[in-house]
């Protein structure tokens, strides 16, 4: 029987209200929601819808319910772990497919958490602890990617075919015990390790020598010991060149990502000079004005100034240059402020200088609190984003996207190129198409 069209949400729950039920649940939720509808409002809003009319379409194919909207996202209910993991791979493969043809603007970037737990159903909604994980695990995810919790891939691991990236127990916000999360790529053609294939073991220790062989003497034992010795630090070295090996493939994928987006999104020579005169112009104008919007970052002040109607480049093709240009640095931001949250105190992002106008090395990262926090000379402090200046945060930049897993989005690399022109920061772009140096060979 086809599924009843009442509800605008799509297809109910299939378990009757009032109940506790074993169930699959999946978040999704847009990166840089806010910002972008502070950019565009009217815009922004028929992206979500448009994305939103998919996300239903492709939840029930799979046999899912979409049960509320919780603004930005959806809540999606499944009775099978399975059917909620293909789910999430199709939704996010198809808007990674769609966003290669269509301008940044004109593309919304979603990310998803699933978990499966025990739930309390009611009418046109679930509760309980599942659904905070589900919820926290999206809040995870990379931009366009999906998390998952270690009870989501027991089950799956040996029904569908996953690449993963396993991030290990990490503390969730409200939530009292460490949970295990799994990171799904997307492509089969990734260098990280697919699920169910064993990573390199670490070689164990030594054995003991039996007592029958101990009457040999001294010299039995001394060989050994160097022999098994000699085979632990074989087995290190082979594990450093492995490791060595697949970091460097990582890079170089990065890198690719990196000069692909340049070079697709690269305008021609007309369109590149009077994007650069645009923003000449507009940065003397903001000088004129005595505005410290751009100092500051503020994206949403500077978008109010584009449209206010008393704007020099009101009505005229400048004007979409402008916020464009804004709409991108929007996106590179958020990204950021997500991307750094896969380091820390103990494991930083390390930022080397690009011209000399920065320190030669800082540490960043983002904490729990979200808030970004910079080691510079022993000292760890907290700092906002507006205090750094344009050229820390292009050394931030260039540290941030050939690192990024499984490799950079488009839209931070064009978020990239916007803040290098804004800024007149040409060692941005620089670095950028030179990648970080190679490491020596061992």
């Amino acid at each position: 029987m086809a599924p009843s069209t009442d509800n605008p949400l799509g297809p109910r729950n299939p378990t009757s209200p009032g109940q506790r039920s074993l169930a699959a649940i999946v978040f999704t939720d847009v990166v840089s929601f806010s910002a972008r509808m502070q950019t565009d409002e009217e815009a922004t809003l028929t992206l979500l819808q448009r994305d939103f009319d998919t996300i239903r379409e492709i939840c029930t194919q799979h046999q899912g319910s979409v049960l509320k909207t919780t603004g930005d996202g959806l809540l999606l209910y499944f009775s099978s772990a399975v059917q909620a993991v293909a789910c999430a791979l199709a939704m996010q493969r198809f808007f990674a497919e769609q966003a290669k043809t269509r301008p940044a603007t004109q593309s919304l970037v979603h990310r998803l958490g699933i978990h499966l737990g025990d739930v309390f159903v009611n009418d046109q909604d679930v509760m309980g602890d599942g659904v905070n994980i589900a919820a926290r695990l999206q809040a995870e995810a990379e931009p366009g990617g999906i998390c998952i919790s270690q009870t989501v891939y027991d089950v799956v691991k040996n029904k569908l075919a996953l690449h993963v990236t396993r991030l290990g127990p990490r503390e969730l916000k409200n939530i009292s015990q460490r949970i295990p999360i799994y990171r799904l790529l997307l492509e089969a053609s990734t260098l990280e390790t697919k699920a169910g294939e064993s990573q390199p073991a670490e070689p164990g220790p030594a054995g003991k020598v039996p007592p029958w062989a101990r009457s040999r003497g001294l010299r039995i034992a001394l060989a050994t010991g160097l022999g098994t010795g000699l085979a632990l630090l074989i087995g290190l070295l082979m594990l450093a060149r492995v490791r060595e090996k697949r970091e460097a493939a990582r890079a170089e994928a990065a890198q690719s990502a990196i000069k692909t987006a340049v070079a697709e999104h690269s305008p021609d020579t007309t369109s590149r000079e009077q994007i650069a005169n645009t923003l000449l112009a507009w940065r003397a104008e903001l000088r004129d004005q005595r505005s410290t919007a751009a100092e500051e970052y503020n994206f949403p002040e500077l978008a109010r100034g584009v449209r206010d109607p008393r704007s020099l480049v009101a009505g005229k093709p400048e004007a979409q240059i402008r916020l464009t240009v804004l709409a991108q640095m929007q996106g590179l931001f958020g990204w950021l402020a997500t991307t750094l949250q896969r380091y820390s105190r103990e494991n930083p992002l390390v930022v080397h200088e690009l011209s000399g106008t920065v320190p030669k090395e800082i540490r960043v990262f983002v904490g729990a609190d979200r808030r970004l926090y910079y080691a510079e000379g022993g000292a760890t402090r907290q700092r906002n984003w507006a205090e750094l200046r344009p050229a820390v945060m292009a050394a931030i930049i260039a540290g941030a996207l050939p690192e990024a897993q499984p490799v950079p989005p488009r839209e931070a690399v064009l978020g990239a190129q916007a803040f290098a022109g804004f800024y007149q920061l040409p060692e941005l772009m620089e670095a950028l198409h030179k990648g970080r140096p190679k490491r020596p060979a061992k």
